[in-house]
């Protein structure tokens, strides 16, 4: 476990995945990402590569070969090697190997990097190419936040308000993968979707189409307590399907899964990227911690 921190924050993550464990106020010491428990969802902030979601059929295909990727990649459950740090940044690296290749048949590497400043944390990603062919791939963030406010009393255990041109979302269906079919975006006139025991009953939110930039979770009262901010075409809220959990993930999407009955090949899969021989990629977002 490693830690970053300046004035206004302390961060703390794991080599295992990469994943950040921790981001506290360094004042107060309240913590901003859910701990885990079990039973509920054990995970803190997974990252996502070389797909996002799930493959429909559980297979890809890719050059005449079909290859089964498991859900949300390959990473999440890896060794990551720390690669460099300062007092209020750490980078994190993983590269292909013997392993990742029998699934995933290209060389690459990919970088995340933490970094503080004020009450924001970047979270930046960089995929380099490291192989001889094309190489097609999804990046995803997994940040879950806690719910201060988090009752069971039927009131809203918080918001969270989205910032774009918000107009419809996918649902998931078979496999988990999306339905054809696009339904209204479930925000009140300020873009604003309460956090409850029936939000999560379609599993998870999905808005693509670059309709989100930003959003902001807010307290039951209304008060903003962080904003995620990214560039990310498909942004995603979630929580377990059928639970009622004090915590709410507020995901940019680099990619998407597939559509029910998709049969294409990678190149086709939504929102996919690519990077040639020896190119990068980079992408990534922020998180602003209200004072």
């Amino acid at each position: 476990m490693e830690e970053i921190r300046n004035d206004e924050l302390i961060l703390r993550a794991d080599s295992f995945g990469a994943e950040m464990q921790s981001l506290r106020d360094a004042r107060t010491g309240e913590e901003y990402i859910w701990q885990g428990a079990p039973g509920l969802w054990s995970g803190h902030s997974p990252i996502l590569f070389p797909i996002v979601g799930g493959l429909w059929d559980g297979t890809c295909r890719e050059g005449g070969r079909e290859l089964r990727i498991p859900k949300h990649g390959l990473v999440r459950r890896r060794p990551w090697k720390l690669s460099g740090r300062t007092a209020t940044t750490m980078t994190y690296a993983i590269e292909s190997d013997a392993e990742t290749l029998a699934t995933f048949p290209h060389d690459f590497r990919v970088e995340v990097t933490y970094h503080l400043a004020g009450r924001r944390l970047c979270v930046d990603f960089r995929v380099e190419n490291t192989g001889r062919d094309t190489m097609w791939f999804q990046l995803g963030g997994h940040p879950a936040f806690v719910l201060p406010d988090f009752n069971d009393d039927g009131r809203p255990d918080g918001y969270v308000r989205l910032h774009g041109n918000v107009e419809s979302r996918l649902l998931v269906g078979r496999q988990g993968c999306t339905r054809p079919e696009r339904y209204a975006a479930p925000c009140d006139a300020d873009g604003c979707i309460a956090l409850g025991r029936a939000t999560f009953d379609d599993e998870s939110l999905i808005f693509d189409r670059h309709q989100v930039v930003r959003a902001d979770l807010l307290r039951a009262d209304g008060s903003r307590r962080l904003t995620v901010e990214s560039d990310a075409p498909v942004w995603l809220l979630w929580s377990p399907q059928g639970e009622h959990v004090p915590f709410t993930c507020i995901e940019p999407w680099y990619g998407l899964c597939d559509e029910e009955g998709f049969g294409g090949n990678i190149e086709a899969r939504p929102y996919i990227n690519h990077t040639a021989p020896g190119e990068e990629w980079e992408g990534g977002y922020t998180i602003d911690v209200a004072p």
